[in-house]
């Protein structure tokens, strides 16, 4: 390697953001472009002679090491991401270009520091997954809204129509919620709310779905393997989602008992789509309802 050569040229290599990286067969450091102390932390000097690895975030050996061989047996890198260790302590994204030298036998790498861009990167992301979740979810249970159960309910139609499978539509509205509201006060009914829904999705399972569709309103999602279990699914749920709003709420000023009206809807026996599913759980509910409530109806 001609090093008098690169250092001939390092007053305009300082000019770059860049380190030049001149990195021997055995991956040691052979010369460091000024723009280095920039990226690693090091001064050159610190660097040379020493193995890349030594300065490499461990998690990234195992593909660099696959990459550097590639560039050893003439091919180029013209898109690599690992991480380094700064020398502050920190941990930097590199976006790194190498080919292999055959005149010095050495790798030549450029080295770009892009951890601020990742950083942006990241922030977009966790803010994009922030605002599809709350275009998904109720605001106040955090349990699913209507845009999300439908959309769960479309894919297990899809998927029962392949399967010979079967689903069921539970529809669930709170026995007297409106007395609750009127004499404790909207932030008694709204604490209630975040209990029954916390009770009704331990009350289900993995493979269902609970949802807010709004006030005292909820609905679960009951999805069969097989038609012929769909009844034996959709009784244990309601067992369950009974048993668990049994127990009184308890609250500062006293404690509160929660029961539930539940009407029942099986596809395709009572609809197709999920607007009839609903409809016709809507009104099997209203029929338990009327019966006084705290009990599950289905209307054949």
């Amino acid at each position: 390697m001609n090093k008098p050569a690169f250092a001939a040229l390092a007053e305009y290599m300082d000019l770059l953001l860049d380190a030049i990286c001149v990195v021997d067969p055995d991956h040691r450091f052979s010369y460091l472009s000024p723009g280095a102390k920039r990226v690693f932390g090091y001064e050159p000097e610190e660097m040379i002679g020493r193995s890349m690895f030594d300065f490499m975030h461990p998690d990234h050996h195992a593909e660099t090491l696959l990459r550097a061989e590639q560039v050893n047996n003439g091919g180029d890198v013209l898109h690599f991401e690992n991480r380094y260790i700064h020398k502050d302590g920190s941990v930097i994204y590199l976006h790194w270009t190498a080919r292999w030298s055959e005149k010095d036998q050495m790798r030549i790498g450029v080295a770009r520091d892009v951890t601020a861009q990742r950083a942006l990167e990241h922030e977009r992301e966790a803010l994009i997954e922030r605002l599809e979740h709350m275009a998904l979810t109720d605001s106040l249970t955090q349990l699913p809204n209507r845009a999300l159960f439908y959309d769960r309910v479309r894919t297990a139609q899809a998927r029962a129509e392949r399967d010979a499978g079967g689903l069921g539509i539970l529809y669930l509205d709170l026995d007297k919620f409106k007395a609750v509201n009127d004499h404790y006060g909207h932030a008694t009914g709204d604490e209630l709310l975040k209990a029954v829904a916390t009770r009704i999705q331990s009350a289900i399972r993995n493979t269902d779905t609970a949802a807010r569709l709004g006030g005292d309103e909820f609905v679960v999602l009951v999805d069969a393997s097989h038609t012929r279990q769909l009844d034996s699914a959709i009784d244990k749920v309601v067992n369950k989602i009974q048993a668990a709003l049994k127990p009184p709420h308890i609250m500062k000023h006293g404690s509160l008992a929660i029961t539930t009206s539940i009407g029942v809807a099986m596809w395709p026996e009572h609809g197709h789509s999920i607007e009839q599913l609903l409809h016709h759980a809507d009104q099997a509910m209203y029929n338990a309802k009327r019966r006084g409530g705290n009990s599950a109806s289905i209307i054949c």
